[in-house]
């Protein structure tokens, strides 16, 4: 009968899907069952005779020895072991002793966690993530319930006075007709630029977004900007110098997303920067081949927390809350998305009260 309940241990020991084994007072193995061994990639006989440390690597071998000391000194082990990052064990460890002789062993049962340890994991990692969208929806609320509501209020104000509708005398509606009608055209275009810019992010986080490989004249589109943008910096009273090569300088890619790229940085500059100040547009080929457009301004600048906060979509920063410049906080975060389509990215320099250089890094091989 004793052969027969050897026999069937034996088999619930082999047929078991976690580690099982013995370790006498050396901390030698004295038997493992084949799934352990397997466990860790090896076989039964690369541990019997042998301790951790002949076994394992260096360090895992020696906390594995550590751990089995405190247990023999009368400390039961329940809980997780890791081999490395990946794979990770949960052990239960105790003594059991021959009460005849005074032989004692460790004997320990190890489960493979690993594969609930990463999907706890992926799951920490979802819920953060859906928490942080869950702040980004409710900051995107905030923000587009201002953003949205100023320009449809103007159009919608100034439209009734237009039809007859807002109790305006004919004489102050003649008067103001041209004027309202500016009014309604730049809440308009403000309203769209906003609609724009939330197509643009939600097509890039959907991995959705349009990129053309052609050829793309940097100066020209620079330039183009630098003219669309040249009648806000004059309201502003800040001028505009350019600091280009004389070479010709050609990128390979979408030269809408370039637009788009200069464009944003650039009103960025100057919608922030004092009046009466410089902003600097730069173009300059870096020794490795590369191109640099850099922005310049004397401007409010940002500290490092500031900056933290300008790179998250929705956010502003505390003194551009407080202050009457518009935004929707989407401008440096498009940005940041858009270079990335070059394989580029987004540098920027800043101090609050004397301005910020925000520099585009294009990488060799856009270069034509």
């Amino acid at each position: 009968m004793s052969k027969i309940k050897n026999k069937f241990l034996t088999a619930i020991i082999e047929a078991s899907p976690n580690a099982i084994y013995l370790k006498d007072e050396e901390g030698k193995y004295i038997m493992i069952n084949e799934q352990g061994a397997a466990s860790v990639g090896l076989k039964v006989d690369d541990f019997i005779g042998k301790n951790d440390l002949e076994v394992f690597p260096g360090d895992l071998g020696k906390r594995t020895m550590e751990l089995d000391r405190k247990v023999f000194d009368g400390t039961p082990h329940s809980g997780e072991e890791a081999v490395d990052d990946k794979q990770i064990f949960y052990s239960h460890k105790f003594i059991v002793e021959d009460k005849e002789t005074g032989e004692r062993a460790l004997a320990g049962i190890s489960t493979d966690i690993s594969e609930i340890k990463q999907a706890e994991k992926e799951l920490a990692s979802a819920r953060q993530k859906a928490e942080e969208a869950n702040k980004h929806k409710s900051t995107f609320l905030q923000n587009m319930s201002h953003e949205l509501r100023t320009p449809l209020n103007a159009i919608i104000g100034f439209s009734s006075i237009l039809t007859g509708e807002g109790g305006a005398g004919t004489d102050q509606f003649e008067e103001n007709f041209k004027e309202y009608a500016k009014l309604i055209n730049s809440s308009g275009v403000h309203l769209l630029a906003i609609i724009n810019d939330l197509l643009d992010l939600s097509k890039i986080e959907a991995g959705a977004q349009e990129f053309n490989e052609g050829e793309v004249d940097v100066k020209y589109e620079v330039e183009s900007c630098i003219q669309i943008l040249r009648s806000l910096a004059n309201e502003n009273k800040i001028i505009i110098e350019e600091e280009f090569t004389e070479q010709e300088i050609m990128l390979k890619g979408d030269e809408k997303v370039l637009r788009q790229l200069i464009y944003n940085l650039l009103s960025n500059a100057i919608k922030y920067s004092f009046a009466e100040s410089i902003v600097i547009v730069r173009l300059k080929i870096r020794n490795s081949g590369g191109l640099d457009i850099s922005i310049i301004d004397q401007g409010i600048g940002m500290s490092e927390e500031d900056l933290r906060t300008a790179m998250i979509p929705f956010r502003r920063t505390a003194q551009v809350k407080k202050s009457e410049i518009s935004g929707t906080g989407l401008g440096l975060p498009l940005v940041d998305a858009f270079i990335k389509l070059f394989q580029g990215n987004l540098d920027i320099q800043s101090e609050r009260g004397k301005g910020t250089t925000a520099t585009l890094h294009f990488p060799p091989e856009r270069s034509l």
